[in-house]
Protein backbone atom coordinates (compact mmCIF):
# COMPACT_ATOMS: atom_id res chain seq x y z
CA UNK A 1 0.00 0.00 0.00
CA UNK A 2 2.96 2.62 0.93
CA UNK A 3 4.83 1.94 -2.56
CA UNK A 4 1.83 2.40 -4.19
CA UNK A 5 0.69 5.85 -2.52
CA UNK A 6 4.66 6.32 -2.90
CA UNK A 7 4.24 5.72 -6.93
CA UNK A 8 1.60 7.96 -7.11
CA UNK A 9 3.05 10.81 -5.15
CA UNK A 10 5.83 10.44 -7.60
CA UNK A 11 3.81 10.71 -10.54
CA UNK A 12 1.73 13.80 -9.29
CA UNK A 13 5.35 15.58 -8.55
CA UNK A 14 6.47 14.34 -11.89
CA UNK A 15 3.11 15.83 -13.84
CA UNK A 16 3.41 19.09 -11.57
CA UNK A 17 7.06 19.44 -12.25
CA UNK A 18 6.32 18.63 -16.19
CA UNK A 19 3.38 21.57 -16.58
CA UNK A 20 5.75 24.31 -15.27
CA UNK A 21 8.49 23.42 -17.31
CA UNK A 22 6.28 23.64 -20.26
CA UNK A 23 4.81 26.60 -18.79
CA UNK A 24 8.10 28.39 -18.76
CA UNK A 25 9.25 26.75 -21.73
CA UNK A 26 6.12 28.36 -23.82
CA UNK A 27 7.10 31.52 -22.29
CA UNK A 28 10.57 31.21 -23.46
CA UNK A 29 9.32 29.91 -27.09
CA UNK A 30 6.93 33.30 -27.70
CA UNK A 31 9.69 35.81 -26.52
CA UNK A 32 11.70 34.19 -29.10
CA UNK A 33 8.91 34.48 -31.68
CA UNK A 34 8.63 37.81 -30.86
CA UNK A 35 12.12 39.03 -32.02
CA UNK A 36 11.78 37.74 -35.51
CA UNK A 37 7.64 38.63 -35.49
CA UNK A 38 8.78 42.23 -34.38
CA UNK A 39 11.92 42.14 -36.99
CA UNK A 40 9.41 41.44 -39.71
CA UNK A 41 6.87 43.98 -39.03
CA UNK A 42 9.47 47.08 -38.72
CA UNK A 43 10.36 46.26 -41.63
CA UNK A 44 7.52 47.43 -43.13
CA UNK A 45 5.93 50.46 -40.95
CA UNK A 46 8.25 52.91 -39.02
CA UNK A 47 9.25 51.26 -35.61
CA UNK A 48 8.55 53.88 -33.13
CA UNK A 49 4.43 53.95 -35.01
CA UNK A 50 4.79 50.09 -34.23
CA UNK A 51 5.82 50.42 -31.03
CA UNK A 52 3.26 53.46 -30.21
CA UNK A 53 0.75 51.35 -30.85
CA UNK A 54 1.33 47.80 -29.22
CA UNK A 55 1.30 50.11 -25.86
CA UNK A 56 -1.38 51.95 -26.82
CA UNK A 57 -3.45 48.49 -26.66
CA UNK A 58 -0.96 47.00 -24.23
CA UNK A 59 -1.49 49.62 -21.69
CA UNK A 60 -5.70 49.26 -20.64
CA UNK A 61 -5.45 45.68 -21.37
CA UNK A 62 -2.88 45.65 -18.64
CA UNK A 63 -5.43 47.42 -16.21
CA UNK A 64 -7.98 44.80 -17.55
CA UNK A 65 -5.41 42.21 -16.31
CA UNK A 66 -5.13 43.61 -12.70
CA UNK A 67 -9.20 43.83 -12.60
CA UNK A 68 -9.79 40.45 -13.36
CA UNK A 69 -6.96 38.93 -11.22
CA UNK A 70 -9.16 40.54 -8.29
CA UNK A 71 -6.24 43.36 -7.96
CA UNK A 72 -6.09 47.01 -7.68
CA UNK A 73 -4.29 50.10 -8.76
CA UNK A 74 -2.52 52.17 -5.88
CA UNK A 75 0.58 54.40 -5.96
CA UNK A 76 2.24 55.43 -2.69
CA UNK A 77 3.88 59.21 -2.86
CA UNK A 78 7.16 57.66 -1.50
CA UNK A 79 7.35 55.34 -4.50
CA UNK A 80 6.61 58.05 -7.21
CA UNK A 81 10.28 58.26 -8.05
CA UNK A 82 10.75 54.40 -8.42
CA UNK A 83 7.97 54.04 -10.35
CA UNK A 84 8.80 56.34 -13.06
CA UNK A 85 12.66 55.09 -13.05
CA UNK A 86 10.67 51.48 -13.82
CA UNK A 87 8.26 53.37 -16.50
CA UNK A 88 11.53 54.66 -17.88
CA UNK A 89 13.58 51.51 -17.68
CA UNK A 90 11.56 49.03 -18.05
CA UNK A 91 9.15 50.49 -21.14
CA UNK A 92 9.57 54.41 -22.47
CA UNK A 93 13.35 55.03 -22.76
CA UNK A 94 13.63 51.10 -22.52
CA UNK A 95 11.82 50.70 -25.76
CA UNK A 96 13.13 53.36 -27.33
CA UNK A 97 16.04 51.78 -27.43
CA UNK A 98 15.33 48.57 -28.13
CA UNK A 99 13.24 48.92 -30.94
CA UNK A 100 15.67 50.86 -32.85
CA UNK A 101 18.81 48.92 -32.40
CA UNK A 102 16.12 45.73 -33.39
CA UNK A 103 15.66 47.90 -36.77
CA UNK A 104 19.17 48.04 -37.42
CA UNK A 105 20.31 44.19 -36.27
CA UNK A 106 19.11 40.83 -36.37
CA UNK A 107 16.35 39.30 -34.13
CA UNK A 108 19.19 36.80 -32.86
CA UNK A 109 21.82 39.50 -32.04
CA UNK A 110 18.67 41.11 -30.10
CA UNK A 111 18.04 38.58 -28.31
CA UNK A 112 21.73 37.37 -27.49
CA UNK A 113 22.95 41.28 -26.69
CA UNK A 114 19.23 41.70 -24.93
CA UNK A 115 19.90 38.85 -22.46
CA UNK A 116 22.99 40.41 -21.41
CA UNK A 117 20.78 42.46 -19.03
CA UNK A 118 21.10 40.05 -15.79
CA UNK A 119 25.34 40.67 -16.19
CA UNK A 120 24.27 44.58 -15.87
CA UNK A 121 22.24 43.90 -12.86
CA UNK A 122 24.96 42.33 -11.31
CA UNK A 123 27.15 45.75 -12.01
CA UNK A 124 24.75 47.81 -10.23
CA UNK A 125 24.06 45.81 -7.17
CA UNK A 126 27.39 45.66 -6.51
CA UNK A 127 28.51 49.47 -7.27
CA UNK A 128 25.69 50.24 -4.87
CA UNK A 129 26.21 47.61 -2.33
CA UNK A 130 22.83 45.98 -2.49
CA UNK A 131 24.34 42.65 -2.42
CA UNK A 132 27.54 40.55 -1.95
CA UNK A 133 28.64 39.45 -5.54
CA UNK A 134 30.67 35.68 -5.72
CA UNK A 135 33.56 35.79 -7.40
CA UNK A 136 31.67 32.69 -9.54
CA UNK A 137 29.46 35.75 -10.55
CA UNK A 138 32.31 37.94 -11.88
CA UNK A 139 33.92 35.20 -13.58
CA UNK A 140 30.70 34.60 -15.59
CA UNK A 141 30.31 37.66 -17.00
CA UNK A 142 33.27 38.51 -17.92
CA UNK A 143 33.28 35.19 -19.92
CA UNK A 144 30.00 36.28 -21.54
CA UNK A 145 31.52 39.85 -21.95
CA UNK A 146 34.29 38.02 -24.11
CA UNK A 147 31.72 35.98 -25.92
CA UNK A 148 29.93 38.92 -26.65
CA UNK A 149 33.27 40.63 -28.00
CA UNK A 150 33.64 37.36 -30.48
CA UNK A 151 30.20 37.52 -31.52
CA UNK A 152 30.67 41.02 -32.70
CA UNK A 153 34.00 39.51 -34.64
CA UNK A 154 37.01 41.17 -32.17
CA UNK A 155 38.82 38.05 -33.12
CA UNK A 156 38.03 37.06 -36.46
CA UNK A 157 39.55 40.36 -38.36
CA UNK A 158 35.53 41.65 -38.47
CA UNK A 159 35.16 44.01 -35.65
CA UNK A 160 32.65 46.67 -37.22
CA UNK A 161 30.88 48.85 -34.61
CA UNK A 162 26.67 47.81 -35.06
CA UNK A 163 24.86 50.45 -33.88
CA UNK A 164 22.05 48.02 -33.81
CA UNK A 165 24.20 45.62 -30.99
CA UNK A 166 25.32 49.02 -29.19
CA UNK A 167 21.54 50.65 -29.19
CA UNK A 168 20.72 46.80 -27.70
CA UNK A 169 23.40 46.54 -25.10
CA UNK A 170 22.22 50.13 -24.02
CA UNK A 171 18.66 48.61 -23.64
CA UNK A 172 20.04 45.42 -21.85
CA UNK A 173 21.87 48.16 -19.41
CA UNK A 174 18.84 50.27 -19.01
CA UNK A 175 16.80 47.12 -18.39
CA UNK A 176 19.00 46.49 -15.26
CA UNK A 177 17.75 49.81 -13.79
CA UNK A 178 14.47 48.24 -14.18
CA UNK A 179 15.41 45.04 -12.40
CA UNK A 180 16.95 46.38 -9.32
CA UNK A 181 14.31 49.51 -8.75
CA UNK A 182 11.60 47.15 -9.54
CA UNK A 183 12.93 44.87 -7.00
CA UNK A 184 12.60 47.06 -4.35
CA UNK A 185 8.99 48.05 -4.96
CA UNK A 186 7.83 44.24 -5.42
CA UNK A 187 7.06 44.74 -1.26
CA UNK A 188 4.11 46.83 -1.87
CA UNK A 189 3.07 46.06 -5.46
CA UNK A 190 1.78 43.14 -7.28
CA UNK A 191 3.32 41.94 -10.58
CA UNK A 192 0.14 42.83 -12.60
CA UNK A 193 -0.05 45.88 -10.95
CA UNK A 194 3.83 47.36 -11.52
CA UNK A 195 3.54 46.32 -14.92
CA UNK A 196 0.25 48.52 -15.68
CA UNK A 197 2.01 51.20 -13.56
CA UNK A 198 5.31 50.69 -15.63
CA UNK A 199 3.18 50.13 -19.36
CA UNK A 200 1.27 53.67 -18.45
CA UNK A 201 4.75 55.59 -17.66
CA UNK A 202 6.05 53.95 -20.97
CA UNK A 203 2.96 55.12 -22.97
CA UNK A 204 3.19 58.57 -21.79
CA UNK A 205 7.26 58.81 -22.49
CA UNK A 206 6.90 57.06 -25.34
CA UNK A 207 4.28 60.05 -27.18
CA UNK A 208 7.09 62.13 -28.26
CA UNK A 209 8.91 59.46 -30.58
CA UNK A 210 5.82 57.31 -31.32
CA UNK A 211 2.72 59.89 -31.69
CA UNK A 212 3.93 61.82 -34.72
CA UNK A 213 5.38 58.34 -36.51
CA UNK A 214 1.86 57.01 -35.79
CA UNK A 215 0.55 59.49 -37.36
CA UNK A 216 2.31 59.81 -40.34
CA UNK A 217 1.59 55.44 -40.66
CA UNK A 218 -1.46 54.73 -43.29
CA UNK A 219 -2.57 51.61 -41.16
CA UNK A 220 -5.39 51.34 -43.39
CA UNK A 221 -2.53 50.29 -45.78
CA UNK A 222 -0.79 47.92 -43.81
CA UNK A 223 -1.91 44.01 -44.17
CA UNK A 224 -2.57 41.59 -42.51
CA UNK A 225 0.44 40.13 -43.08
CA UNK A 226 1.65 43.42 -40.74
CA UNK A 227 -1.58 43.46 -38.81
CA UNK A 228 -0.89 39.63 -36.90
CA UNK A 229 2.20 40.29 -35.95
CA UNK A 230 1.41 43.80 -34.45
CA UNK A 231 -1.57 41.44 -32.51
CA UNK A 232 0.75 38.81 -31.83
CA UNK A 233 3.88 41.16 -30.42
CA UNK A 234 1.19 43.03 -28.33
CA UNK A 235 -0.43 39.99 -26.45
CA UNK A 236 2.11 37.84 -26.19
CA UNK A 237 5.44 39.48 -24.74
CA UNK A 238 4.23 40.48 -22.01
CA UNK A 239 0.06 40.35 -21.51
CA UNK A 240 0.06 36.72 -22.40
CA UNK A 241 3.68 35.36 -21.09
CA UNK A 242 4.37 37.96 -17.87
CA UNK A 243 1.60 36.05 -15.77
CA UNK A 244 2.67 32.48 -16.54
CA UNK A 245 6.42 33.15 -16.42
CA UNK A 246 5.43 34.61 -12.86
CA UNK A 247 3.68 31.65 -11.72
CA UNK A 248 6.03 29.62 -12.85
CA UNK A 249 9.25 31.55 -11.38
CA UNK A 250 7.30 30.89 -7.71
CA UNK A 251 6.83 27.79 -8.41
CA UNK A 252 10.33 26.51 -9.65
CA UNK A 253 12.76 29.34 -8.21
CA UNK A 254 14.34 32.35 -9.47
CA UNK A 255 17.49 30.54 -9.94
CA UNK A 256 16.06 27.30 -11.99
CA UNK A 257 14.00 30.45 -13.65
CA UNK A 258 17.29 32.51 -14.48
CA UNK A 259 18.73 29.64 -16.41
CA UNK A 260 15.49 28.86 -18.27
CA UNK A 261 15.28 32.44 -19.14
CA UNK A 262 18.90 32.06 -21.43
CA UNK A 263 17.15 29.70 -23.88
CA UNK A 264 15.62 32.33 -25.43
CA UNK A 265 18.73 33.31 -27.76
CA UNK A 266 18.58 29.62 -28.53
CA UNK A 267 15.20 29.29 -29.74
CA UNK A 268 15.23 32.85 -31.66
CA UNK A 269 18.29 31.96 -33.94
CA UNK A 270 17.14 28.07 -34.44
CA UNK A 271 13.81 30.12 -35.43
CA UNK A 272 15.42 32.51 -37.47
CA UNK A 273 16.69 29.99 -40.34
CA UNK A 274 13.95 28.33 -41.58
CA UNK A 275 11.75 31.93 -40.55
CA UNK A 276 13.63 34.66 -41.78
CA UNK A 277 16.48 32.05 -43.71
CA UNK A 278 19.01 33.37 -41.22
CA UNK A 279 22.66 32.31 -42.01
CA UNK A 280 25.09 32.74 -39.14
CA UNK A 281 29.00 32.92 -39.18
CA UNK A 282 31.53 30.17 -37.20
CA UNK A 283 32.27 33.26 -35.29
CA UNK A 284 29.18 34.65 -34.11
CA UNK A 285 27.92 30.72 -33.32
CA UNK A 286 31.46 30.19 -30.85
CA UNK A 287 30.65 33.92 -29.33
CA UNK A 288 27.09 33.41 -28.92
CA UNK A 289 28.18 29.98 -26.94
CA UNK A 290 31.22 31.52 -24.60
CA UNK A 291 28.53 34.48 -23.74
CA UNK A 292 25.67 32.51 -22.93
CA UNK A 293 28.03 29.74 -21.57
CA UNK A 294 29.59 32.85 -19.65
CA UNK A 295 25.82 33.87 -18.30
CA UNK A 296 24.90 30.23 -17.77
CA UNK A 297 28.33 29.91 -14.99
CA UNK A 298 27.41 33.22 -13.05
CA UNK A 299 23.69 32.49 -12.47
CA UNK A 300 24.33 29.08 -11.90
CA UNK A 301 27.24 28.05 -10.43
CA UNK A 302 27.44 31.71 -8.92
CA UNK A 303 24.19 31.42 -7.52
CA UNK A 304 23.57 32.42 -3.58
CA UNK A 305 21.43 30.37 -1.37
CA UNK A 306 18.55 33.27 -1.86
CA UNK A 307 16.50 34.72 -4.86
CA UNK A 308 18.62 37.57 -6.09
CA UNK A 309 17.51 40.43 -8.10
CA UNK A 310 20.06 39.67 -10.64
CA UNK A 311 18.54 36.47 -11.26
CA UNK A 312 15.21 38.46 -12.73
CA UNK A 313 13.93 37.75 -15.98
CA UNK A 314 15.82 39.30 -19.28
CA UNK A 315 13.56 42.07 -20.91
CA UNK A 316 10.48 41.02 -22.85
CA UNK A 317 10.20 43.47 -25.49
Amino acid sequence: MDSLINARSLRAIVSRRLLIYGALLYVVLAWALNMIVAKQAIEQMNPLAFTFVRFLIMTPLAFLLVWVSGGRIHIERRDIPALLVCGACGFGFYQYLWVTGLAHTTPFASALLGATSPIFTLAIVAIAGHEHVRPGRWVGAAIALLGVAIFEGAFSGNAIVHIGDMLILASAAVFAGYNVVGSRLMARYQPLELLAIGLTIGTIMLIPGGAPALLHTNLAALGWDVWWRIIYATLFPILLTYPVWIWGINKLGAGKGSIIQFLTPVFTGILSVPILHAAFLPYELVGAIVCLGGMLFAFALGRSSRASVIEQGEPAA
